[in-house]
């Protein structure tokens, strides 16, 4: 036991106390409520007694300053479980929408109050939807369609459940592994079906706000919980590092693994890789032209490649294990906003500088988004560049922004430079109803039209698109001239 003068408080900044924080997610069970800033909504990050943060898709147009006093409403399936008043003590602006911290100014968090209106409000909506006569905006053919995904997906919970149990007499079932590889080989087929029929339901929403809130709100109440069991689709969903698409979510897929706690679990897990299989498909089609790139430059001099929203870089790292691929000297440039991304492309990829590509080198740069729209020194001082690419960020941004900053990247080419810009195809199987419903993750879809019109901006380029081979990624390529 300490005496009173040997016990230690805090040091540094720690000395300045601040009240417990709790993850939203956890603490309403994977249904956290809405935050409604000046009438827009948010999603909850995290939650004090005294303060709470928040943030939303990029969809979100609300203008507050730091030090304003705003008023505030947390709302569980539209009804309020609290409200008040809170001061804005830090604003953020990305390509992925905003972000707001929040400190109470009249009242604090009653955690027990809090939580129990929440499990009231939850009832309320779980019941209402059981009301064969419920009306409202969202069509009657997508209630019956959400009805029927989730009947789909409780069906195989059923079977694995039930065929893992220990037979009659035995003390097994079938193993783990065999009941997982017979669902699995028979739930995706099913599951693009379901997909594009989801596709086709929303497709005339989309511009219809008060619908649009509307379905996605049902959508997140009846199948994004049973979806949530798969590990990509949770992640994906409750954005654990503050925006969509973070660089763990392409590991998934690039690992493509089975994860989970038991056979369900990995079954929702692989339907969500499926989903996401084209962020798989479009890193190799560049990881190839990166090889091509490095083989054209064979004169002495370092092939200059830039990759802008890098994330964990899997493409280059490899690139740089790939006993075949061309030896010649390259400089890769890695540019992201996301330190502990930057940190897994590098611990991957440095070493194998060293090991099996000598005349590589790998130089990361932590810019927010933010700054790469504005520009900066810091992409003059990189030089021009042989290949710049960009295949995860451009589909959040609105046209205008998008085609500014392909032009942007364009001028930023060497002579006889490529330039590869990859955005969310337009397609019967796109990703919309998956993303933008069930995940609350909004992207601009787009044709090869839209992007071919951002090239009017580059002067002389020779301009074409590609798509990934799961057709739901459109690739722009646009070389100038040598």
């Amino acid at each position: 036991m300490l005496a009173y003068e040997e016990l230690k408080g805090a040091t540094g900044r720690q000395i300045f106390f601040r009240p417990k924080r709790y993850d939203a997610a956890e603490l309403f069970s994977g249904a956290p409520p809405k935050v409604f800033v000046k009438s827009a909504a948010f999603r909850l990050g995290d939650i004090s007694l005294t303060g709470i943060s928040v943030s939303a898709n990029q969809t979100v147009e609300v203008s507050v300053e730091v030090g304003e006093i705003v008023p505030i409403a947390v709302k569980q399936a539209g009804l309020s479980i609290f409200e008040g008043k809170a001061k804005v003590v830090r604003t953020e602006r990305s390509v992925f929408g905003p972000k707001i911290a929040l400190n109470l100014i009249d009242d604090v968090v009653d955690f027990h109050s809090l939580l129990r209106r929440n499990a009231q409000a939850r009832i309320s909506q779980q019941l209402a939807t059981l009301d064969p006569h419920m009306s409202g905006v969202v069509a009657s053919e997508y209630r019956a369609h959400c009805a029927d995904v989730l009947r789909f997906l409780r069906a195989y919970r059923s079977v694995v459940e039930t065929s893992t149990k220990p037979f009659p007499h035995q003390s097994t079932g079938l193993s783990t592994d065999e009941a997982y590889e017979m669902c699995a080989e028979r739930i995706i087929p099913q599951w693009r079906s379901l997909w594009r029929a989801g596709n086709q339901l929303v497709g005339g929403i989309m511009s219809d706000k008060k619908r649009l809130e509307a379905t996605k709100e049902y959508t997140e109440l009846v199948l994004t919980p049973e979806l949530n069991h798969g590990a990509v689709w949770w992640r994906s969903y409750f954005k654990p590092a503050g925006y969509p698409g973070d660089f763990e979510i392409m590991n998934y897929v690039y690992d493509w693994q089975r994860e989970g706690r038991d056979v369900y679990s990995q079954l929702m897990h692989r339907v969500g890789l499926d989903v996401a299989e084209c962020i798989g498909t479009r890193m190799h089609v560049v990881r190839k032209t990166i090889g091509d790139v490095v083989t054209a430059r064979a004169n002495g001099t370092p092939a200059r490649i830039m990759s802008l929203g890098c994330g964990s870089a899997r493409e280059v790292e490899l690139y740089l294990k790939d006993p075949s691929a061309p030896q010649g000297a390259v400089d890769f440039t890695l540019i992201d906003q996301e330190q502990a991304a930057l940190s897994y492309a590098f611990d991957h990829a440095h070493p194998l500088t060293l090991k099996t590509k000598p005349n590589a080198r790998v130089r990361p740069i932590n810019v927010s988004f933010s700054d790469v729209l504005r520009g900066g020194s810091w992409l003059d001082d990189a030089g021009p560049q042989d290949m710049i690419y960009s295949v995860g960020l451009i589909d959040y941004l609105i046209d205008r922004r998008a085609r500014a900053l392909s032009a942007r990247l364009y001028e930023r080419l060497a002579p006889g430079g490529l330039l590869i810009v990859g955005n969310m195809n337009e397609t019967e199987l796109s990703n919309l109803w998956p993303m933008e419903f069930i995940c609350d993750w909004h992207l601009f879809y787009r044709t090869e039209k839209d992007m071919l019109g951002w090239t009017d901006g580059m002067p002389d380029a020779h301009a074409w698109t590609e798509t990934d081979p799961t057709g739901r990624v459109r690739l722009l390529f646009a070389r100038k001239p040598a």
